[in-house]
């Protein structure tokens, strides 16, 4: 026992004592060994290496001894190429301590760490990784260093595969990869395993396996003298998923590919990965349950000028489909798909297809074929059949337009056509289509429509770019629709952007609410009810009226009631069109405020913020109060529904300007109307009372009128009223003459002629013959809220000036006329300016701008 306790003793000293002699020698000859390595590097290198320190330690590679080189770039083989073949924070070259006390330096291992590789091929399909001299990869053991790489680390490694000619970008990133050699003169033995993730395969414009953790595990055969790469039943495992690759790569020349791919536990998520993004999509996001199987071939030659043969295989049996986020499943899913290239390998004769595809959704059949041939210029054959559930339908698969959905559909739908083509002219594209959609008790709420649709049913008919529309109804909000008709262009319109569609229809309706649908088009509905601080919440900002570009109308339009504001219509009907945001009308008729009343006009939504309305309107028998009361009273207080009665008839023409907010640009408003008022009154009208002079309070509170006609003008924000007569039932003032104007700011310029009978203010006439009155001018001016009703004395004036010659004496005051009735002149005898000294002229126009802060509700 002392024996064996004193063997142990002497040979853990024996060993320190050699470890420590081999450390001495190593250090003594650390200069010697640096310097080895250097010189072989240089003869094994034919471009530049730059080295920031170099240094000799046992530590970073122990047990081995490793010659540690720190940022490390390598320049690469194109002439005066700027971009470096690698570059590394630290490399690692391993000696074996055995070695090193034989005096045999040989290059055991190799670890690369923190560094970025990029390989590149250039137009001519040259590389740039050619940096080894030709003539320096034997090793003979009479060499006093060589390079013998029995094992290759990779930590922290981004490697980058370009090749400009076949328009290749692969970027992986090594995690910690190693890989075991065995080098003889006629093979090369690899085994690697390790973890890594690839950031992208990029072929052409397409990403394949983007952002993808892996673990490899495989064996690879070099044959050196053949070259050719012999790859054994090799293992990927990318999440769940097992890709198993096999095969042969030549590359004595042109690259030779013969490779079998084979997935194992794949699932959905896996599969589509393989896929581009333009046709995966959001499938990307869902995950899947059960059998899905993917297997494939490569063959044929790589190069600048052509492409391998690809053909894949993949499906599914009885599995599930879900997303993390959603709380539907498609289940009992069947469905078969094939990839390949084609004869040509090129995307032009790719194909990829889906065949006999089923499924349900809630124990509800679902399910279709799909082909879509040529990648370049696709055509598509497309079979899909479906019962669906709308709004299981739309938590499986979420469209952002829609907020909440429910009802029934039924689809069936087939297309054969060139996508190419079709995009083109959709409706002159040779493509077959047709199919038929079944709405039942359908609801849709819209994220950017504010009144939800709801109890939508009808049927659809496609044939080839066109639907044909069957008693299509449903409600928005409170209103309500039937359509019957022919939706032109609905494919290219529902598929394509900056499609229109033409609509040729018959609408009936029995209410149509302009309320809501107009105020159904603000993208967002809270700012109703939470205005921004600052301003008022009024009915400036509740209205949003926008057209869109891509719509046309050819409507027959037939509704039993509209509303608008205080508007409330009966029998609208009439022909709606819209072409290029302009929406016109030869005619509409309407029943409203217990007369009748048809228009004709259009309004141009080409500019957005300049809404222009032209309109041609007549009205029959429509009471005065109603129409003051439906309208608001026109924006002013001066005169409103309780202050008339009678039945207007009326005809105008109208240019109107409105923002998208319906919000009156007054000062680009002009209007010509021509209207008579029958069997009319004015009742409880303030200014009249100031008239007691001439008549009993009781008679000015009713003043009756049978018939007043009269043209009216709105220009320059102010309606001109040309002189017109009133012959009222007040005895003493039985013609009441009056002319003005008032500003859409409520300032107001009336002016009254009243010819006093005789017996109130009696005289002799000017002409020597018969008796009469004179006339007593009035003026009324202010605001309505602070007006006053004095003598026109300028009129007055003007008048007294026409008609007395310059010989005459002093003028006489209205204290003259009241006190002495002879002193009046005649107005008979006056000639006609001096009868009508206040003559409208409109004025000329004059540039407007939109007065943001004023509103005229007209």
């Amino acid at each position: 026992m002392i024996r064996l306790k004193k063997f142990f003793l002497y040979s853990l000293l024996g060993g320190i004592l050699l470890l420590l002699g081999s450390i001495l020698g190593i250090w003594l000859g650390e200069e010697r060994i640096i310097a080895l390595f250097v010189r072989e590097a240089n003869r094994h290198l034919r471009t530049p290496v730059q080295v920031g320190k170099i240094d000799l330690s046992l530590i970073d590679q122990f047990p081995r001894v490793s010659v540690t080189l720190q940022n490390v770039v390598v320049g690469g083989s194109f002439p005066q190429d700027t971009v470096a073949l690698a570059r590394a924070r630290r490399l690692y070259c391993a000696f074996d301590i055995w070695d090193l006390v034989a005096g045999r330096y040989r290059v055991r291992a190799v670890t690369l760490d923190s560094a970025t590789v990029q390989v590149r091929y250039d137009a001519q399909s040259q590389p740039n990784w050619d940096v080894f001299r030709s003539d320096s990869s034997d090793a003979s053991d009479d060499k006093p260093f060589a390079f013998d790489l029995e094992r290759i680390v990779l930590r922290r490694v981004l490697v980058i595969y370009d090749d400009v000619a076949r328009r290749q970008r692969h970027t992986i990133r090594a995690h910690d990869l190693r890989a075991g050699l065995s080098v003889t003169d006629e093979l090369i033995d690899v085994q690697a395993d390790g973890k890594a993730r690839i950031e992208a395969i990029e072929l052409g414009q397409d990403k394949y396996f983007r952002q993808k953790e892996l673990t490899l595990k495989t064996l690879i055969a070099i044959d050196r003298p053949g070259r050719r790469v012999t790859i054994q039943p090799s293992d990927l495992h990318i999440g769940p998923a097992t890709y198993s690759v096999s095969g042969t790569v030549g590359y004595g020349g042109e690259t030779q590919l013969d490779l079998r791919l084979e997935g194992r536990q794949t699932d959905i998520q896996s599969v589509v990965a393989l896929l581009p993004p333009r046709l995966a999509g959001n499938l990307s996001g869902y995950r899947s349950r059960g059998e899905v199987y993917f297997r494939g071939t490569v063959r044929g030659t790589m190069s600048a000028y052509s492409n391998p043969r690809v053909d894949v295989q993949f499906g599914c049996r009885d599995a599930s489909f879900y997303h993390p986020e959603y709380r539907e499943t498609v289940e009992h899913v069947y469905l078969t798909g094939t990839f390949d290239n084609g004869n040509q390998r090129s995307l032009r004769t790719s194909t990829l297809a889906l065949r006999q595809v089923r499924g349900t959704l809630h124990g509800r059949a679902l399910g279709g074929n799909l082909r879509y041939h040529n990648f370049d210029d696709p055509t598509v054959q497309l079979d899909l059949r479906a019962d669906l559930d709308v709004a299981r339908a739309l938590r499986f698969y979420p469209v952002a337009a829609v907020r909440q959905a429910s009802g029934d559909a039924r689809l069936a739908m087939r297309f054969n056509g060139n996508l190419r083509a079709f995009r083109a002219q959709p409706a002159a594209a040779a493509v077959q289509s047709s199919g038929d959609l079944t709405l039942r008790g359908v609801s849709l709420r819209l994220r950017d429509f504010g009144q939800p649709f709801t109890g939508l049913s009808g049927n659809f008919i496609l044939r080839r770019n066109d639907v044909a529309v069957s008693d299509f109804k449903g409600r928005i909000g409170r209103s309500d629709f039937q359509i019957n008709g022919l939706f032109k262009n609905a494919l290219g319109w529902l598929l394509l952007p900056r499609q229109q569609l033409l609509v040729e229809a018959d609408v009936e309706s029995r209410l149509l609410d302009f309320d809501q649908l107009l105020s159904a088009q603000l993208a967002d509905a809270a700012l109703q009810k939470s205005p921004p601080k600052g301003k008022k919440h009024g009915r400036q900002s509740e209205y949003e009226f926008h057209v869109a570009p891509n719509l046309a109308l050819d409507v027959q339009a037939s509704v039993s009631r509209v509303q608008f504001r205080r508007f409330r219509g009966r029998n609208l009907n009439g022909t709606i069109r819209l072409r290029d945001q302009v929406i016109s009308s030869p005619t509409l008729s309407v029943a409203a405020a217990g007369g009748q009343a048809s228009i004709r006009g259009s309004i141009d939504a080409r500019q957005p913020d300049l809404l222009k309305v032209h309109t041609t309107m007549a009205c029959s028998q429509l009471p005065l109060d109603s129409l003051f009361y439906v309208f608001e009273d026109f924006g002013q207080k001066f005169i409103t529904a309780r202050h008339l009665r009678g039945r207007l008839t009326a005809s105008g023409e109208s240019d109107l300007y409105f923002d998208r907010r319906l919000t009156p640009l007054t000062d680009r408003m002009e209007a010509e109307v021509r209207a008579t008022v029958r069997n009319g009154e004015l009742n409880n009208f303030e200014p009249l009372q100031k008239l007691s002079m001439i008549a009993r309070r009781e008679q000015l509170r009713h003043l009756r009128f049978a018939e007043l006609t009269n043209n009216f003008y709105i220009q320059s924000r102010t309606v001109y009223m040309p002189e017109m007569e009133i012959r009222s039932n007040v005895r003493t003032a039985s013609i009441i003459r009056v002319t003005g104007t008032h500003t859409f700011d409520q300032q107001m310029d009336y002016h009254l002629s009243i010819p006093v009978l005789p017996g109130l203010l009696h005289r002799a006439s000017m002409g020597g013959s018969g008796t009469t009155g004179p006339n007593l001018l009035l003026a009324i001016q202010g605001d309505e809220n602070d007006f006053k009703v004095s003598y026109d004395r300028a009129r007055a004036q003007a008048n007294r000036a026409a008609a007395t010659p310059p010989s005459s004496g002093p003028r006489p005051t209205l204290g003259d006329l009241l006190n002495n009735p002879a002193a009046a002149p005649d107005p008979a005898a006056l000639p006609a300016e001096a009868r009508k000294p206040f003559e409208l002229k409109k004025p000329p126009k004059k540039p407007a701008q939109p007065q943001p802060d004023e509103y005229f509700d007209f």
